[in-house]
């Protein structure tokens, strides 16, 4: 009974540190997406759009866990900035499909490079590749299968 205790005790504080991760991860997105004129969150519907395959705004809100109205804008900034295409959707006539464009595409690869060189060492610090290998498969685990 005692062991079941700590462990439940135990899951607040690590919820805790989850989000101050993330949080640290957003503020490094923001700061180094900067330059490139893109939010995180702007970043994350291009990679969601040309990686996932997600081509709605709608399934777009659901990935993203964003409500439908700022969806909505912020799919309209982005095709206001030529980096997403929307085309009308031929199997329902309210919707549209979202694909980008060659300067989205050129955009992404860019920030991820980014990504790659400035945020992740930043983001994993001093742990070792073992160590990122490790942390990466306990925080796979706590996801759903």
């Amino acid at each position: 009974m005692t062991h079941q205790l700590n462990i439940k005790s135990l899951g607040l504080p690590l919820a805790k540190l989850i989000g101050l991760v993330n949080q640290r991860k957003e503020l490094l997105l923001n700061q180094y997406l900067a330059p490139f004129n893109i939010s995180s969150a702007q970043f994350k519907v291009l990679a969601a759009v040309h990686y996932y395959g997600i081509d709605s705004p709608a399934d777009l809100s659901k990935y993203l866990t964003i409500d439908g109205g700022s969806m909505t804008r912020m799919v309209d900034r982005l095709v206001k900035k030529e980096l997403i295409d929307k085309q009308p959707n031929p199997k329902d006539k309210r919707g549209v499909i979202l694909e980008l464009t060659i300067t989205g595409k050129l955009l992404l690869a860019q920030c991820l490079e980014c990504m790659d060189n400035q945020v992740a060492p930043l983001l994993t610090g001093d742990l070792s590749v073992q160590e990122i290998e490790q942390l990466s498969a306990l925080l796979k685990r706590l996801l759903p299968a």
